[in-house]
Parts: structure tokens; C-alpha cells; sequence
């Protein structure tokens, strides 16, 4: 199953991290750069001071270009924020201090089938980060065994074990941070949680990365839906930057976070099945993402607006629910 290849090298990253939060490269990614930074930066606004402390000590292990440049709250901020990308960038950067384990990482959980050779989604551990719910499939589809929530699941289990331990190896514990940070964050963009089979009914559209559609504001070419929805936080930066309002990751997590419009439920805070994140980011794309469209179709004028206004609440429930998880488990 296809999924969009992230070119966004370290050196990207981390210029990224020091500008306004405008800066997706052409091809999204799930979230895109910016989007996966900003999901952070909110979960960073609601960790405790013990969770913040352990986080800075775990990211001074990790890949050295991901380091805090400092024990400076603002620079271990920063490098929390970069480090949700960093599994986005071993697809694209082969020089990163884990790349003696990615291989054997990838085969995970890889048990009843092996990984095919001709499909290049069977390394780097790229399946780690989408689950594809079927959805419109009037046939009998399943995800395989390698994906998002396996992967999450063992990441977290990886992480508390590490952190309880009486000699910690923090440079592993990095390692399953990066990727908590991450996946928490892709199962929040909903075409991460599903594949639709409505115009493709052998293969699926890979989470909406064979439908193409048209940007009213980008009519000379086609745009992959998938490609749309990374970059919904940000079109929605976007959005608050043409208001005039300003548009650092931090000012923006303390806007968003005051919204009550964005707030989410309690019960929703609180929830961390991932399994039930899963089937409702399944059922939002199935309802909202797909609603309407057709294959070479051209978006409506309501289309954009109404995403921005989701990305906006998926981006404060998927932070809300990562500090969750890390205040839970760095005690």
C-alpha cells in the first residue's frame, strides 16, 4: 500500500523549528512538518514539570541533531517539537545514530507474513504509521498486522518499562518517545485511520493517496487528498496568520488551548484506547474527509473552511491526549 515518501531532512527540521509555523514542504506528509510540531508543542503546554524534566533528559540521549541545544525551557521545548518528526525523517536521512536498528525494527511484527521487496512501504518502518480501517469496501479487506497501533502499542510499553528500570538506556527511551510523539499524531489526521475502497476496490486509496482531487486554489494541477489533509494544521495557521494574528507554535497552542470551541470533552482528554481513536478517526474520514468528493473532483468552497475547523480540534485533542500518555508513564 502506498503512502507519501517524508523528504524532510534533519537540516529542514531544524530550520523549521525556528520559523513561524508556515513552512510545509510541497508534498504534505501525515501531519506535515509544521502539523506534527504544533500537536506537540500543545501536549508540551500541559506536561508536568517531573514529565518535562525526564523528557529533557531522554531527548539529551537521543539523535544528536534532535538534541535540546540547551537545558533552557524554551530550547527543550523546541527539540520536544522536532522530535515528532523524527520518524518522518529516517525515511529521507540514512546518517541518524539509529540506523543500525531500523531494519530489524521494521520486521517487528511482521509474523504471518513477510515484508515484499517490490513494495516500498516494507521498511523503515513506514507501516508503523497509518492503521487503514476499510471503509465503502464491499469486499472482505483487513489491515495488516504491521501498523499504527501495533506500533504505538509497543512504543508505550517500550517507554514505561525503559523509564521504571533501574538503569536507564535513554537512548532507546528516545527512540520510543520519538515515535510516541509521532503516531499520536498521525492517528489523529483521519485518512491515517482508514483506506477506502469507493473508486479503488481491489487495492483501497492508500488513506486518500490515490484520490486526487482539485484545490480551487491550485487549479493547474491535481492534489492528492491525503497530501490536502496533512496539511490541515496547516491551512489552519494559515487561516490565523491572515487574520493577523501570530502564528508561533506557542502563541498558537495558548490561542487554541483558550478556545473553548476546540476544547475537547473530558471524556475525550482522558481517552487513550487507541482502538476507539482508530474507529472515530475512521468514521470522521468516512463522514467529513470523503464527504462528497469523487476521484479528479474539485473541492468545494466550504471544503477548506470546514477542514481548517477540524484541524483545529484534532491538533489541541491529539496534544491533550499525548501529554496524557507521558505524564502517565514519566511520573
Amino acid at each position: 500500500m502506498i503512502r507519501n515518501t517524508h523528504m524532510c531532512f534533519r537540516a529542514i527540521v531544524s530550520v523549521a523549528a525556528g520559523m513561524a509555523a508556515l513552512c510545509a514542504s510541497p508534498i504534505a506528509r501525515a501531519w506535515d512538518a509544521t502539523g506534527h510540531m504544533q500537536v506537540a508543542d500543545i501536549a508540551w503546554s500541559q506536561l508536568t514539570p517531573g514529565a518535562k524534566r525526564q523528557v529533557a533528559a531522554i531527548l539529551k540521549a537521543g539523535d544528536p541533531a534532535f538534541r535540546p541545544t540547551s537545558d533552557a525551557d524554551a530550547d527543550v521545548r523546541d527539540a520536544f517539537r522536532r522530535a515528532s518528526t523524527f520518524a518522518d525523517v529516517i525515511k529521507g536521512d540514512r546518517n541518524t545514530q539509529y540506523e543500525s536498528i531500523i531494519a530489524d525494527m521494521n520486521l517487528t511484527f511482521f509474523k504471518t507474513e513477510k515484508p515484499n521487496p517490490a513494495n516500498n512501504e516494507h521498511a523503515l518502518c513506514k507501516t508503523w504509521h497509518y492503521y487503514d480501517v476499510p471503509v465503502r469496501d464491499k469486499g472482505k479487506h483487513t489491515p495488516e498486522d504491521s501498523n499504527a497501533l501495533n506500533a504505538l502499542a509497543l512504543a508505550r510499553e517500550k517507554l514505561a518499562g525503559l523509564a521504571s528500570s533501574s538503569s536507564h538506556d535513554q537512548k532507546m527511551e528516545c527512540w520510543w518517545l520519538y515515535w510516541i510523539e509521532h503516531i499520536v499524531g498521525d492517528l489523529h489526521q483521519p485518512l491515517h485511520c482508514v483506506s477506502s475502497f469507493e473508486f479503488f476496490p481491489e487495492a483501497g486509496d492508500a488513506g486518500g493517496n490515490r484520490l486526487t482531487v482539485t484545490d480551487p486554489d491550485r487549479p493547474d494541477r491535481p492534489t492528492r487528498l491525503h497530501g490536502y489533509w496533512d496539511a490541515g494544521i496547516t491551512h489552519a495557521i494559515a487561516k490565523d496568520r491572515a487574520d493577523g494574528l501570530p502564528v508561533t507554535y506557542d502563541a498558537i497552542t495558548a490561542r487554541w488551548r483558550a478556545d473553548s470551541s476546540l476544547a475537547p470533552s473530558p471524556a475525550d482528554s482522558a481517552n487513550l484506547n487507541v482502538e476507539q481513536w482508530i474507529k472515530k478517526g475512521a468514521a470522521t474520514a468516512d463522514s467529513s474527509v470523503y464527504d462528497g468528493l469523487k476521484q479528479g473532483g474539485t473541492l468545494g468552497a466550504d471544503y477548506l473552511p470546514k477542514q481548517i475547523t477540524l484541524s483545529r480540534k484534532l491538533a489541541v485533542l491529539a496534544g491533550t491526549r499525548l501529554a496524557a500518555i507521558l505524564n502517565g508513564m514519566l511520573k
